[in-house]
């Protein structure tokens, strides 16, 4: 070569690039990861002729980037090779002065010539560098640290070796490759020659692999692309497809609308889906505004679809809720769980609606609250058709005789307790956006009243079915109550309550295993109440029995709330303290007493009232005081306010009956009254009343007077208006003697009237059932004074 005039830069161009092509093939003819090494006789070779031509170290550099290069282009080598020889030659690029202009026109032109290899490289992305093979990866991140190093030395060149910048290249090439793998994919899966309804089923599965293809984007590329060579591919790259996208799925939403079946609805709801799922990457990425996509809009053509395809949602529902009841056994799944197959699949099925709602993520907010209605109506009904369906199950079930406690009963009842929890989960996943209305309870109103009225239809379901499990044990219970009640005297109160407790413990553990804690709650509340009733029906069957009677059956009930509140672990002592228990044990406590405290708690009964609604029967201000000097009682009546309109003019007549009581303290004691005053509902009075009466009978237990406020009625009989009482143990005169002797003590009080409440009655007719003198005595005493109350004044 030397002979031939060449110059020593050309001929050892010429010989390294020789030898590469010689050794690469002899070594490693189908590697890419050939990093340059030559045999010892070349590399000698080499050495020699450098030296002999009086080449530079920037010249040697430039030579080997030259050759390895082009090498390259046809037999690739390792991209941390050829980065190398860059660095080496940006290092004596820095060191020396520069190089003759043909040689660094032929660097320009290797330049070029690479960057070229490079993009067509680029354009290809997915196909030489995928995603999932991590070595191909590194080599895209060398390859692009190699274009980052050609872009340094353009500042160096005389002659400049890009006609543009270097990174418009890069993007010219990367959305030229996003443009023909879109075209092959398409081509690939939804040719536009085909049939529109089999486009779509092609179309859904293109948008899938764009989806996942910007997945790949976003996590492998993005970030190489952008430390190396401050390219946002991921950006360039979704709005790139996410407009291809639009284009193609508005042409044919467009061409498929006046072709709506149930066939075309399931699959254009199964593209809209796919498209959501795009436009929620987008927006999941910090500072991205899904608004300015161009498949902003793009739900609006699905709405048909959308809507006919949530009919099929909801009839497929229930066509898998009757296929789950119709093999449903009413056994629990496994021993760890007490419902049974059937409620697992509607558990199931309601989560998978939830989710599709979640992935649907409608953006029109007026839109998104009529499709999420009719969403949470149609679960409400499928909710209530699978209840239904349950109940007919169970009742075709074989009856066993003699069992107290149903299995299936149970298995229903746990199956109820599933659905209600996930149908209000999934009801509450429903939830759209805001604007289309107002929040309450964190959840629109319509959706949140849909959701109360569909808890409240449930629990009357388990109510009901927990009515017929324990019905089953209404029998039993009597009998052993009536045990009780039949108990002779003689024997202890733990032995006669014994059968009674050694059942329910029984049947109560046999509950606890097949029933979850909150329906095991539901039955202990309804036992409760079972066991109340059929003790107060035993009492009402049993009159004129001895006190020990019932001391048993109180000593019956305090076992009872012992059993049931099982140290906490059964139901709160403030729910069994409620209710019927406290009619019974106020029944089993008046019981117990003797007749004159049966009247004095008739009494204190009245004492201890206080007015729900302070003003509905109105006020009356009095004032009473002890005379000690003449050992008497002052009553004084002095107004009343805001008495109840009782006659048909919207007045009254209203008077005042004043008496003493109890009566066995003031046996000598009649009642009085003031005058009627006409036509008013303010009535003032300013009468006083004198009651001969001893200090000593005001300050014992119940001492009273009682005021009862009467609309006088000329042509029928007296309307009541109100009552009020107010205890001798406090007033002036009893509670302390009077300073200097005054007869007018005390300051006015005013009493708020009220109508006599449950527990003044139960009184009543405790003393009523009573056959003895002194509680017929009293009962017939208030009988005269209703009928005095009735007379004319």
């Amino acid at each position: 070569m030397s002979q031939r005039g060449r110059s020593g830069f050309l001929s050892y161009l010429l010989l390294l690039s020789r030898l590469l092509q010689f050794e690469h093939r002899a070594e490693e003819p189908n590697s890419s990861s050939w990093r340059g090494e030559l045999s010892r006789p070349a590399a000698t070779v080499l050495c020699l002729h450098g030296a002999q031509s009086n080449l530079s170290a920037l010249q040697l550099a430039v030579l080997h980037w030259q050759v390895s290069s082009r090498h390259h282009q046809t037999c690739t080598m390792d991209y941390g090779y050829l980065l190398g020889l860059l660095e080496d030659m940006q290092l004596h690029w820095e060191e020396a002065a520069s190089l003759p202009q043909e040689q660094e026109e032929s660097l320009a032109d290797s330049f070029s010539a690479f960057s070229e290899f490079a993009l067509g490289l680029l354009r290809q992305l997915r196909d030489y560098f995928p995603a999932t093979n991590s070595t191909a990866i590194h080599r895209l991140e060398l390859l692009l640290k190699c274009l980052d190093k050609l872009q340094l030395f353009q500042p160096s060149f005389e002659i400049c070796p890009f006609e543009t910048e270097l990174n418009m290249d890069i993007a010219a090439a990367l959305k030229r490759g996003n443009r023909e793998w879109y075209d092959r994919l398409l081509n690939a899966k939804s040719p536009r020659e085909q049939p529109g309804l089999q486009r779509l089923a092609g179309l859904v599965e293109l948008v899938d692999a764009i989806y996942e293809d910007l997945q790949s984007c976003y996590s492998i590329y993005a970030s190489l692309f952008h430390s190396i060579i401050k390219i946002d591919f991921f950006t360039l790259t979704f709005r790139q497809l996410e407009r291809l996208l639009a284009e193609e799925v508005w042409v044919l939403t467009e061409d498929l609308s006046p072709k709506m079946t149930l066939e075309v609805a399931s699959r254009l709801f199964e593209l809209y889906l796919s498209l959501a799922d795009i436009q929620r990457f987008w927006s999941s990425i910090l500072g991205r505004d899904s608004r300015s996509l161009a498949l902003a809009n793009i739900h609006t053509p699905f709405l048909p679809a959308v809507k006919l395809w949530l009919q099929v949602l909801r009839d497929q529902a229930k066509w898998r809720l009757q296929g789950a009841v119709d093999v449903d056994t009413l056994e629990p799944m496994d021993g760890s769980s007490k419902h049974s197959s059937s409620a697992a699949t509607a558990s199931l099925c309601f989560s998978h609606i939830q989710e599709l709602w979640a992935c649907l993520a409608w953006p029109d907010p007026a839109q998104a609250q009529g499709l999420g209605m009719q969403l949470s109506q149609d679960l409400c009904e499928a909710a209530l058709f699978y209840t239904e369906l349950l109940r007919k199950k169970v009742d075709t079930q074989p009856k066993a005789s003699g069992e107290a406690v149903s299995e299936p009963l149970c298995v229903v009842l746990n199956n109820v307790e599933l659905l209600r929890r996930a149908v209000g989960q999934a009801l509450r996943g429903l939830a759209w956006p805001e604007g289309a209305s107002g929040l309450a309870g964190g959840l629109p109103r319509p959706l949140l009243s849909c959701t109360q009225a569909l808890d409240e239809d449930l629990h009357r379901e388990a109510c009901t079915v927990t009515a017929h499990l324990t019905s089953k044990m209404v029998g039993d219970i009597r009998k052993y109550v009536q045990h009780i009640s039949l108990s002779p005297d003689s024997i202890q109160n733990d032995e006669a309550v014994a059968p009674l407790m050694k059942y329910l413990d029984e049947k109560l553990a046999l509950l606890n295993t097949l029933l979850v804690k909150e329906n095991l709650n539901r039955v202990l509340e309804a036992l409760w109440e079972l066991l109340l009733q059929a003790i107060l029906q035993a009492l009402g069957t049993n009159l004129d029995v001895s006190a020990d009677f019932y001391s048993r059956f109180h000593f019956t009930l305090e076992a009872l709330v012992t059993f049931f509140h099982a140290e906490g672990q059964g139901l709160p002592m403030e729910n069994l303290r409620d209710g019927s228990y406290k009619r019974l044990e106020e029944e089993l406590r008046l019981h117990k007493c003797s007749t004159r405290e049966c009247i004095e708690q008739y009494y204190l009964d009245k004492l201890k009232q206080r007015s729900l609604e302070q003003n509905r029967c109105g006020r009356l201000s009095v004032r009473c005081y002890y005379e000690a000097a003449e050992q008497r009682l002052v009553v004084e009546v002095l107004h009343a306010a805001d008495l109840l309109p009782l006659d048909p003019n919207g007045l009254s007549d209203p008077f005042v009956i004043v008496e003493l009581g109890p009566p066995h303290l003031f046996p000598l004691v009649h009642s009085q009254r003031t005058q009627v005053k006409s036509r008013t509902l303010h009535p003032v009075y300013d009468e006083l009343f004198y009651f001969s009466v001893p200090a000593e009978a005001c300050r014992r237990r119940g001492a009273c007077v009682l005021f009862t406020v009467m609309d006088h009625d000329w042509l029928s009989t007296n309307d009541f208006a109100g009552e009020a009482a107010l205890g001798l143990g406090s007033i002036g005169g009893i509670v302390r003697p009077q300073a200097g002797g005054s007869s007018r003590a005390g300051q006015p009080v005013t009493l708020h009237l009220r109508r006599p409440r449950a527990q003044v009655r139960s009184t009543l007719r405790m003393l009523e059932g009573r056959t003895n003198r002194e509680a017929q005595e009293f009962v017939k005493r208030l009988r005269e004074l209703e009928k005095f109350m009735e007379a004319d004044p």
